[in-house]
């Protein structure tokens, strides 16, 4: 469970509005937040329908930026959330945010004060700091979580496309000539109002834990924390399977570079595999719509989920696999400009 900080003020822990447009602070590759009225939409219906019942929990193990996870808690199609990521800066950042909000907002307003509000070879030349700061021995826990978290902030919204990984450079490039300089996706009263938002979701509650590990470990936890598989639904939104070592630091099992990790289809026909056959509770998966998904029988062409004997004595059933395409935009490579997208959601809601 997430343990209130010393950090926090008595502001925070009070009533707060959610921030009316934008919930995550993150700038995300391939994020997916127009899906989310979707998913919410098959949430709502599982409930009436008494597929979900009780206080529903929504675990999320490919966190990333949240946006969906964050939205569903905020309009109460969920009661309460558990989010994790492999990457270890994607989590200290939801970890610190959900557990230190005020220090959080008050490290990052102070790299904008000194660094961004500058501009030019100084903002750069900051932007090459956190690009190469690697934790130190002999550093608490704490301070080191702490510092990664606003490594991952700073870089996420001062990087092209929010790209943490690879050879993406600063929004407005090295020499600062474009309209768009390295600054302009860092609006410091807004992201302070959004990170408040996910310390008053964990105060009240709702943001029960955030988990930094493999999906396995996090859907794991997911599965003990409820009484009853049926209050639980995860949502999935795992790395493309193509062009992923162009977007993520972290591979599909916390460890190695992504080039490495995501050589081949092998990790994600493992994903599917405890999906369709160990998974005792229902599930939402968000993908970039690729042929292989529905033809490959290791992956998801087929109609109905295969249950093993302990998973159906867990409760999970030989439940029918439905399958939606949806048409998106967004920027999710390392071109500036938006493309059409197909996504493929597949769920046993």
């Amino acid at each position: 469970m997430l343990q209130p900080s010393p950090t926090r003020t008595r502001q925070h822990a009070a009533s707060r509005t959610a921030p009316t447009r934008y919930l995550s602070p993150l700038r995300y590759p391939g994020a997916k937040s127009k899906l989310t009225p979707l998913i919410g939409e098959m949430i709502r219906d599982a409930r009436d329908r008494r597929a979900l019942h009780g206080h529903v929990t929504l675990v999320e193990p490919f966190a990333g930026g949240a946006s969906t996870t964050l939205r569903l808690l905020t309009d109460g199609v969920v009661d309460r959330a558990i989010i994790g990521d492999a990457d270890p800066m994607l989590s200290a950042f939801w970890h610190e945010a959900a557990s230190a909000p005020e220090r959080l907002v008050e490290r990052m307003s102070d790299e904008f004060d000194r660094y961004l509000a500058i501009g030019g070879d100084v903002a750069v030349a900051r932007w090459d700091y956190w690009r190469a700061w690697q934790p130190e021995l002999g550093v608490s826990p704490d301070e080191t979580r702490a510092t990664l978290a606003v490594k991952c902030l700073f870089l996420n919204r001062t990087t092209f496309s929010g790209i943490l990984h690879g050879s993406a450079g600063p929004i407005g490039g090295r020499a600062q000539t474009s309209d768009y300089t390295i600054g302009c996706r860092y609006p410091v009263d807004g992201l302070a109002e959004r990170i408040r938002w996910i310390g008053h979701l964990a105060d009240t509650g709702r943001l029960i834990l955030v988990h930094s590990g493999t999906w396995r470990e996090t859907l794991d936890l997911g599965v003990e924390f409820v009484d009853d598989p049926q209050e639980l639904v995860a949502y999935l939104d795992p790395p493309y399977i193509e062009k992923s070592d162009r977007l993520y630091a972290t591979g599909f099992e916390g460890s190695g570079r992504a080039p490495d990790v995501w050589r081949g289809i092998g990790p994600h026909q493992a994903l599917a595999g405890y999906l369709l056959t160990t998974a005792p509770f229902r599930w939402i998966l968000s993908y970039d719509f690729h042929p292989e998904l529905l033809a490959n029988g290791l992956l998801y062409g087929r109609r109905r989920t295969i249950p093993t004997l302990d998973a159906r004595a867990a409760g999970a059933g030989a439940w029918r696999i439905k399958n939606y395409t949806v048409a998106l935009q967004h920027s999710a490579s390392t071109q500036s400009s938006r493309r059409d997208v197909k996504e493929l959601i597949l769920t046993t809601l």
